[in-house]
């Protein structure tokens, strides 16, 4: 953590302390707030729902709006997991003066379902106006092409981390064609999801009794008129699920390899490649308890219907009905 403070001081040459946080917004009937928050029994995701900006009426022509998260979590058996972001949403694309009094609904995760493992979560959270032009609005697109090719896997991050924060230390670089709207860099104790704001406006001059979260485009509201400020508002949410669960890169090769083992039609094989798999789910930092225990009993009950006759395998034919073009999603974790 860190290195957002030191690109707010490199594009403005001091990191600003006029904005206000505030947590545990009402919630406005999109369900995300209050749902427990609890060590081993669930996944963590963190979404940008609406925005506001500001500082972009500084440019004389069109500009691209750049979200920036960076989350540390604990992990199961490694260090902490360091996830990195960098997102461009297409509603953010190509704006101009004239819309920088609108806001902009978002609803984009910025941060992967992780399993939740106990305090603190640490995150950075940035969102910039970038000019568009010759330099920039490539360079933007390939620090957020750079980051999507991170992938879900904590254990794929570390590499890309030097490269998306040189890309953006190039852009920070363009300190006349870059503008920091919102940022900020801390860690939270969590008990609950919550839905949470940033605003543009100095610590306690924001009372959050008279601020509420329009239901219909999320925008900010200050007694129930539209707040006239730069503003992020987004969420820390819970799930029981991992979507993205069927693309973790070692479950996939350790179930490729159950699957070769499986169409050899040699049940020992088989047995052995289940163990090597059910050695992966165990290791694996990216599963909830409850899921791993699941996947390994679909899959020992592959190995179940690949050897319905003990160490009689099914016919040659059916196996690679069944098994040849497979892959780890195919065995369902969740059921719809």
């Amino acid at each position: 953590m860190g290195w957002l403070n030191t690109l707010l001081n490199k594009i403005a040459g001091v990191a600003p302390t006029d904005w206000t946080l505030l947590d545990n917004l009402a919630d406005p009937g999109l369900n995300i707030s209050g749902n427990p928050v609890k060590p081993d029994e669930c996944y963590l995701e963190v979404y940008v729902e609406s925005l506001r900006l500001e500082k972009a009426r500084r440019f004389a022509t069109t500009f691209d709006g750049v979200i920036y998260s960076f989350a540390s979590m604990a992990r199961q058996g490694a260090k902490r997991a360091e996830l990195a972001s960098v997102t461009k949403p297409k509603n953010l694309t190509a704006l101009n003066q004239n819309q920088l009094s609108n806001v902009i609904t978002v609803s984009k995760r910025i941060m992967a379902a992780m399993p939740w493992r106990g305090n603190p979560l640490g995150l950075e959270l940035g969102l910039f106006s970038v000019k568009t032009g010759n330099l920039l609005t490539p360079l933007t697109a390939y620090v957020t092409k750079v980051a999507a090719q991170a992938g879900i896997s904590t254990a794929v991050v570390s590499p890309f981390l030097p490269l998306v924060t040189e890309g953006l230390d190039m852009i920070a670089g363009q300190t006349a064609d870059t503008a920091i709207e919102l940022a900020i860099d801390t860690d939270m104790s969590l008990s609950k999801s919550q839905i949470l704001a940033l605003i543009a406006k100095p610590k306690g001059n924001v009372n959050q009794a008279a601020i509420s979260i329009d239901p219909q485009d999320h925008k900010l509201l200050d007694n129930g008129q539209p707040l006239n400020a730069a503003y992020c508002v987004f969420s820390i949410r819970t799930t029981d699920r991992n979507a993205d669960w069927g693309s973790i890169p070692a479950l996939e090769q350790a179930y490729e390899d159950l699957k070769s083992a499986i169409l050899s039609g040699k049940r020992k094989e088989a047995e052995e490649a289940l163990a090597g798999f059910n050695r992966q789910v165990i290791i694996c930092p990216d599963l909830i308890p409850a899921d791993k225990t699941r996947l390994k009993d679909l899959a020992k009950d592959e190995v179940h219907q690949a050897f319905p006759g003990g160490s009689q395998a099914a016919e040659p034919q059916t196996l690679r009905d069944r098994f040849a073009n497979r892959k780890l999603s195919d065995l369902r974790l969740y059921q719809d």
